[in-house]
């Protein structure tokens, strides 16, 4: 059951952040300007289908809470508000990378397609 619970964190996580990555694609620039968002909407995009999700977890917890806590000021509620949802998103991504994807993820079928071909029972040929 904890595995659809993964599922569901998943899928949170990469539409809030896929959002905010499309929303400063949108927003314009050149050069590095245009990088981060990019990354970030790839990394969401690898995120939701469970590919390389820790690698892609950690990366974007690194998106959020760097800059969260680089450019740290606490001069009104707004910065005070940004900077605990960036930590809440960080969080969250952390738990994500030490977790896994779990069943329902790209990881997990490339993982279970390489134990099937270790497999010691299998036919010469290779055929499954």
């Amino acid at each position: 059951m904890h595995h659809l619970y993964v599922l569901l964190a998943r899928i949170a996580l990469s539409l809030v952040l896929a959002a905010d990555g499309w929303e400063r694609l949108a927003a314009g620039g050149s050069g590095l300007a245009l990088l981060m968002p990019a990354l970030q909407l790839l990394a969401s995009a690898a995120l939701l289908a469970g590919a390389w999700s820790r690698t892609a977890a950690l990366l974007l917890a690194a998106l959020v809470l760097v800059p969260a806590l680089a450019l740290l000021d606490m001069a009104g509620p707004e910065q005070v508000l940004w900077l605990g949802w960036s930590l809440l998103l960080g969080g969250g991504l952390v738990l994500l990378a030490a977790q896994g994807a779990g069943d329902f993820s790209f990881d997990a079928w490339r993982r279970d397609r390489a134990d099937r071909s270790n497999d010691t029972h299998m036919t010469p040929g290779g055929a499954l």
